[in-house]
Parts: C-alpha cells; structure tokens; sequence
C-alpha cells in the first residue's frame, strides 16, 4: 500500500515544467524538421520584410545626411560677421565653447600683400588670422602643435608649385614656410579666400571679419556672433552673412528626420510579422486542437509554437545580417550609434510581431471548435 501512495504522489511542479518544455521542445523540433510548421517560408517572407523596409529607411536617412553633410561642409553653416577695425579676436576664438560651435576665429586682411620670388609681379591677397582661426579651412592644422608658418590656398599652393613643410623664397629675399595647404571649393562660397594667404598672428588689434563654422547651427547664432563686435558708434552696422548662400539660410532641422516617410517603418514591420505569424499558426488549427483534444496542456502548445517562430524570427535576421554588416562597415562611425537605434526598430519589430501574431493565434485555438475545423479544413 506505501509502494502504490508513494508511485500515485503528484510530480513536483518544477519536474512537471522540465517534462512539458522537453516535450514542446521536441514537437517543435520535429515540426520544423519534417516541414509542418513551414519555418522555412516563415523566415523568407519575414527575411524579405526586413530587408526592404531597413533598406528603404536607410536610403531615406543617407539621403536626409547626404543634404546635411553637404550643406555643412559647403560652409553654408558657417557664418561670418564683418565689422572694420571691430572684432575682438579673443571674443571670437572664445565662442569655440558653445555648443554647436566646431570651430571660430578673427581675421583682417593686412596691410601688405606676399609676394614670392616664383611670382615676382603678383602679390597675393594676405589676410592676418588669430591662431585658431585656420582650423575654419583646414581642421588638420588645428592640432598639429606647429603655429609657425603661412596657410596658402590650394589655388596659390599649385601656382607655385608649394607643399605643405616646403620653405618658400619671397621677392626681395627671406623665406617663408608653408605651414599647411587648404582646399577651397568654387561651390558658391565667398570667393576671397580661394586665392590668398593666412598668416596666424598674435595681436591684440581689432579685426574685421569673425567666421565661426557650426553644426548644428545653434538657434541664437545672430547673436552669439554679435557678442564679438566692439560697436562704438550707431554709424556702425556689423553685417552678419553666411559663407556660402547656395543652400539657403534654412539649415536642415531634425525634425526632417523624425517626419521621413520611412519613420513608420517599424510599425510597418509590426503589423506584417503579425499577420505573418497569425497566418502561420492559424493554418493549423485543426491540428492544434486535435493535440488539445488528445490531452495535450495548452502551455506546451503555446511554447511549441513560440519555439517553432523564433527558429524561423532568428533564421530571418541571420539572413539579414549581411545587410547590417554592410551599413555598419561602409557608414560613417560618428552616426553610427543613431543610426543603429533607429534601424535595429525593424528587425526587433518583425522579431516581435511574428511571436506576437503566433501567441495569438495559438491562444484563439479552442478543442470545442475541432470538429468546425474539421468541417472547414
């Protein structure tokens, strides 16, 4: 009789639930082995659904940066203020603090111009700078520890035939060394500097112009450039421009980002895995509630399912991963971290939808409607 109450006691809860996940493990296992849970369409459609709604939002995000990159870095957002004999080139310098401010710094065009030895009769437009003020034309020359020197366009540069580190005879004798070379695009910016010299100086004297390049452009950049003009008198009007007006006055804003047509993307993505999934399971109702009719636990049908989707939801975004692979090797590392959060939204959500649409599925599968299946089969 102890032997008999000992074999009829109830399995602990915890070796019930190892029985039941071995058990819905293996029924998925051999679904998707012997093709009954059609894994294999499940992860196509689902690879095909993630690839074209990630490859659409990326070629309207890359369009959208494509227009940013190009309106920053044709000195659109870069702004100058021109006052003669009334800009403190400290004030200047120092707006390289504020946020949204990558570089700044004062010039003056000297009194003289430089004439070299090369180009006896041809004096070149010379504009003084405070010492931080070439990084505006060249950022590599902001940090290469060397302030020793003259800044010369690539115009001038190749017209006397000039490198950066050369040392260059004036007319009249003396040397000048050639500190670095800038490149200056005929693309619509001011074309003063696309022929001429910088000289760093330090000097305390008033300048005329401050540039300052931004991105983004800071709402308040009027007036942060108008914290550098010394005005004396009301005769005095700094007049505040931009270096290139081809794109505009109007910087692209973030909400362009936010209002792309591509920005429901994942919610797109959502609905389809959804009915993907829905559809998937639906199809076999009537062998799901065959398996409720023999005695088998809704819990393990429930798993099985979830199981049989998520081999087929991983399966999908390793099909994918070239293209995420791709993006990641071939975009540009600073936009990296943004981008990333905002593709990743379309595989998480057709991950999400599939088992979702699935769950759903399975939980609207009732054994008392087997034989309704049986007859609509």
């Amino acid at each position: 009789m102890t032997q008999h109450r000992q074999h009829d006691e109830p399995r602990p809860p915890r070796q019930v639930a190892r029985v039941r996940a071995r058990i819905a493990m293996r029924e998925a296992w051999r679904s998707i082995i012997s093709g009954t849970s059609h894994t294999l369409a499940a992860t196509l459609a689902l690879a095909l659904g993630i690839a074209l709604l990630f490859g659409m939002d990326l070629a309207q995000t890359d369009r959208l940066i494509g227009e940013a990159d190009s309106y920053a870095q044709s000195g659109a957002a870069t702004y100058t203020i021109t006052l003669q004999h009334g800009i403190d080139g400290a004030a200047c310098e120092g707006l390289v603090g504020v946020n949204g401010v990558q570089a700044a710094g004062a010039l003056r065009q000297a009194s003289r111009k430089i004439t070299f030895a090369t180009l006896p009769s041809t004096g070149i437009p010379t504009y003084e700078t405070t010492p931080n003020a070439v990084s505006l034309f060249s950022p590599a020359l902001a940090d290469d520890g060397n302030g020793m020197g003259v800044i010369l366009s690539s115009d001038v540069a190749d017209t006397l035939g000039a490198r950066a580190g050369q040392t260059v005879a004036l007319k009249g004798g003396g040397n000048a060394r050639v500190r670095g070379v800038y490149d200056y695009p005929d693309d619509g910016r001011d074309g003063q500097y696309s022929y001429a010299v910088l000289e760093p100086v330090n000097s305390t004297r008033p300048f005329d112009v401050c540039m300052v390049r931004t991105w983004p452009v800071p709402d308040d950049i009027d007036t942060l450039v108008y914290l550098t003009a010394t005005i004396t008198s009301k005769e005095q009007r700094p007049q505040i421009s931009q270096l290139n007006t081809r794109f505009g006055s109007t910087p692209p804003s973030a909400s362009r980002f936010d209002e792309r047509l591509t920005a429901f993307a994942p919610w797109v993505m959502l609905v389809v895995a959804f009915a993907l999934g829905f559809v998937m399971i639906r199809m076999r109702r009537l062998e799901f509630a065959s398996a409720l009719h023999a005695g088998l636990p809704k819990g393990v049908l429930v798993l099985q399912v979830l199981l049989e989707l998520l081999a087929a939801a991983i399966l999908a975004v390793l099909l994918c991963s070239p293209l995420f692979a791709w993006v990641w090797l071939t975009g540009n590392p600073a936009n990296m971290a943004a981008l990333y959060n905002t593709f990743l939204r379309v595989p998480v959500a057709g991950f999400a939808g599939l088992l979702l649409g699935g769950f759903a599925a399975i939980l609207l599968t009732r054994e008392r409607q087997l034989f309704a299946y049986f007859k609509n089969r």
